[in-house]
């Protein structure tokens, strides 16, 4: 990356979290890390791609229903999208990048399999549903570049864009998430929203996350009303034009500190916790060191202390 690059939404919110983490990621200018000039860090290891070979897997199917209006064959639906998804899912497993422990997955190759012909499926339900085919536009994976200003330049690629006479425009992002909410961040919808409004000048009507493994009609147990209740499909995201004025402020200054090469660490467990770069971030673990120190010994440890009549040697040397 370098300051004529085109700014995405996991650009700035990485930048904003841990600068350090977004330079190791992406690179920046001229700074050598190791591979080259603008070129990010060599990773210390593989983690499992699991999660991503999954969601890569359903949403290439559902990318080609709507790029090339598959569902204008409603009889052969079903199967054309299992197929597409379960050969893209095989294609995604035999990349080299794509390293898949099933051990951390905590499930077999034929569950995730599962996962991915269930989530093309429910998919189906849920755009019945809520009326996702647009009659005037419908396509997937858009890509939306605008700019903020003369030196800031923002970009997205929205999973599916809508255009109806009757809702008006939406902009949906697919999610394969077992925990709705819990690992989206809804300025990702709204971050499309800005893109869209500085490229096409029009505001979209509605922003929302499509959840493939809660589509609509599955029953599901509310754990705080401890009730059963019927899955929607989809969550609204509310979005207003301060939202994005204040997400195109937020790039005008990530881009600035980029410039100025600001690409300190600022490490923290929720952030660290998806960091590929976690083992080797001399900042994370000094941190996690001095976070131990003031919890004291652990359980474990006071029971070898006291096993071992009270003495354990703890030096590192």
């Amino acid at each position: 990356m370098d300051q004529n690059s085109t700014f995405y939404p996991s650009h700035v919110f990485k930048y904003e979290a841990c600068p350090q983490a977004l330079l190791w990621h992406k690179g920046w200018g001229t700074i050598d890390l190791g591979r080259g000039p603008g070129r990010g860090k060599k990773l210390p290891e593989l983690s499992s791609r699991h999660h991503a070979v999954m969601g890569i897997a359903i949403q290439y199917a559902i990318e080609k229903m709507y790029n090339d209006e598959l569902y204008r064959d409603p009889h052969h639906l079903r199967f054309r999208l299992v197929e597409l998804a379960e050969n893209e899912f095989r294609r995604q497993e035999l990349k080299p990048r794509n390293h898949i422990d099933y051990s951390e997955a905590r499930m077999s190759r034929t569950e995730m399999l599962e996962i991915v012909r269930d989530g093309v499926l429910g998919y189906i339900s849920t755009m019945k549903h809520h009326r996702f085919l647009g009659n005037e536009y419908a396509k997937a994976e858009v890509n939306l570049v605008g700019w903020v200003n003369k030196w800031v330049s923002v970009g997205g690629r929205a999973d599916m864009i809508i255009r109806r006479t009757d809702t008006g425009i939406t902009i949906l992002d697919g999610k394969n998430t077992k925990h709705k909410m819990k690992y989206v961040d809804p300025d990702q919808l709204r971050w499309y929203a800005m893109c869209f409004k500085l490229a096409y000048r029009v505001m979209p009507d509605r922003l929302g996350f499509v959840w493939y493994r809660f589509p609509y009609g599955m029953e599901t147990l509310d754990e705080e009303k401890d009730e059963l209740v019927v899955e929607q499909g989809v969550e609204w995201v509310d979005f207003t034009e301060d939202d994005l004025r204040g997400l195109a402020q937020r790039a005008i200054e990530a881009r600035e500190g980029m410039r100025k090469e600001q690409f300190d660490p600022a490490p923290s467990p929720p952030n660290c916790k998806w960091c590929d770069f976690e083992s080797v971030c001399e900042a994370r673990q000094s941190q996690r060191a001095a976070n131990a120190a003031k919890r004291g010994p652990s359980k474990r440890n006071i029971k070898e202390i006291s096993e071992t009549g009270g003495f354990v040697d703890l030096s590192l040397g």
